[in-house]
């Protein structure tokens, strides 16, 4: 491929050299550059990749794509000096990596029917009910969120819930290779900020909703406004908008978006701010017993009339399901489809009872702030446990408010708690746990605290007692803990089953 090749849908100016050279591959990390590559320079948190020019173009890069910011400086005429390299520069390198990866992989989205879903809630719930419905339909759907990169009988595994934009389309390259139909896509708030999702035009966007408070603070969103407007992308990309009817910001996340806008929700009460009566009404959320297991019952009318049921607690999984079961009838997918998938439909790492005997059950959740710990535990009340023991740490380098809200959750909702690390990142467990301890002090709940989250656990399951729930809360699906800028290995769900073998043998002691 020509260097042109790949720039030619990026708004670019040329610095040095031209754009008629071979391109061999492409390359963001400055200590893997191979001769011919493509090299895209990003100013991250802690490194930024402009000040390896030098080195770079001396490695034999086919071209340079810096930022115009970069261009302007002494610093890049100091690099360049001497140096027989090509470079262009543009407003956003992050944006121009999109396109360039999307142009690399043969703009493999172009050939999918693509399907994002975005809210402060509900994501991974919904993107796996989605590709369920699909898969029950007869398509190859590929999915890409919390939960990783699934491809079929193929898993990759990613740390942030919207890969970086090369990961994403070269997944999304894997999924034409393999015939698949559609993907399914997580697209986070931060993730589309950041252009992870740019050179894709969405089938479908989804938003569920907005939360205030979330994801706003250090390392994440500036203001409320900045995070809203960076969930609006989604929908100002899609040709199709499947939007939730009872979020009061709903109004304000369809300004500007072009495209075709179906909603779901409640019929709204008199004086609804303005927002449009859902096209899918969602009533009647009742739970109901399946075979010992808390699932959701509800009625829809409007597009898609008819009573339902949901495979998962809680009776906020209702709107979940109701998202789905939208999208996919607008997409033309068969009612007996929907059902079949809606009815059997299970979740990694979102209320997923990993275990459960009369004697002792185990949920693990990714709940990582105080209103999704609180919808978490009251589902889990439903299970009618002895005793709810909740297992749960908050994150570091983010929102200090979620830290408190968590505590109070538990505190409230728990019979006990034991307040463990979850990703401290770069902050101190004892930092953490003076925000969580404000929130239990808020409460009369019982706690103890154990710093290390594999201990917090074996404790929980070694001094259960007959008929305990524990919920193992925050990490989810994920498969490390990301601490002092290292991704340490752990997964809350095999430990949990490692440790419960070792409870059931009796071989273990506390």
């Amino acid at each position: 491929m020509k260097a042109f090749d790949l720039i030619q849908d990026i708004d670019y100016k040329t610095v040095k050299g031209g754009t008629g050279a071979q391109v061999t591959g492409i390359c963001f990390d400055n200590r893997k550059v191979s001769p011919g590559d493509a090299f895209i320079c990003i100013k991250g948190v802690f490194f930024d990749t402009h000040n390896c020019v030098r080195q770079i173009a001396e490695a034999g890069a086919s071209l340079i794509i810096v930022s115009d910011e970069y261009a302007a400086s002494d610093e890049c005429r100091t690099a360049l000096d001497g140096l027989d390299a090509n470079v262009v520069s543009v407003p956003d390198t992050r944006l121009a990596k999109a396109f360039a990866a999307a142009a690399w992989y043969g703009h493999p989205a172009d050939k999918l029917k693509v399907i994002g879903i975005t809210g402060s809630k509900g994501k991974t719930t919904t993107t796996h009910i989605i590709a369920s419905i699909l898969e029950a339909a007869g398509h190859k759907a590929g999915l890409s969120g919390s939960n990783g990169i699934i491809i079929g009988e193929e898993y990759m595994e990613a740390h942030t819930t919207t890969p970086d934009s090369e990961v994403l389309q070269k997944a999304l390259a894997r999924m034409v290779e393999k015939g698949f139909e559609y993907a399914v896509i997580e697209c986070s708030s931060q993730g589309l900020m950041l252009h992870r999702t740019a050179a894709i035009n969405f089938d479908a966007g989804v938003f569920l909703n907005i939360q205030e408070g979330d994801h706003v603070g250090p390392g994440e969103h500036s203001s409320f406004d900045n995070y809203l407007e960076s969930k609006r992308i989604l929908l100002e990309n899609s040709k199709l908008c499947i939007v939730n009817a009872d979020d009061p910001n709903l109004c304000r996340m369809l300004e500007g978006v072009t495209g075709e806008v179906v909603t779901f929700g409640h019929a709204p009460e008199n004086g609804a701010d303005g927002r449009p009566a859902p096209d899918y009404i969602l009533s009647g959320e009742k739970t109901v017993d399946v075979d010992g297991v808390p699932c959701v019952a509800f009625h829809t009318e409007g597009r898609a009339s008819g009573d339902h049921l949901v495979h998962l607690p809680g009776l906020f999984s209702a709107a979940s399901a109701t998202a789905a079961l939208a999208v996919c009838n607008e997409l033309g997918v068969g009612r007996e489809a929907i059902d079949s998938a809606l009815a059997s439909v299970s979740v990694p790492g979102r209320l997923d009872i990993i275990y459960r005997t009369p004697e002792l059950t185990i949920c693990v959740d990714s709940a990582h702030n105080g209103a999704s710990t609180r919808r978490v535990l009251e589902a889990l009340r439903e299970y009618e446990p002895k005793r709810l023991v909740c297992v749960f740490g908050a994150g570091g380098n983010r929102d200090v408010d979620r830290r408190c809200g968590m505590g109070e959750a538990a505190g409230s909702l728990a019979d006990l708690s034991i307040v463990t690390s979850e990703h401290n990142r770069f902050e101190t467990f004892e930092h953490i746990f003076e925000g969580i301890k404000e929130g239990l002090d808020r409460t009369e709940g019982e706690y103890i605290v154990i710093p290390d989250r594999k201990e917090a656990i074996r404790y929980a399951i070694m001094n259960s007692e007959p008929g305990d729930l524990i919920a193992v809360i925050g990490l989810g699906y994920d498969r490390y803990q990301h601490c002092l800028g290292k991704d340490v290995p752990h997964s809350d769900i095999d430990y949990s089953l490692e440790v419960v073998k070792e409870w059931l043998s009796g071989s273990a002691g506390v």
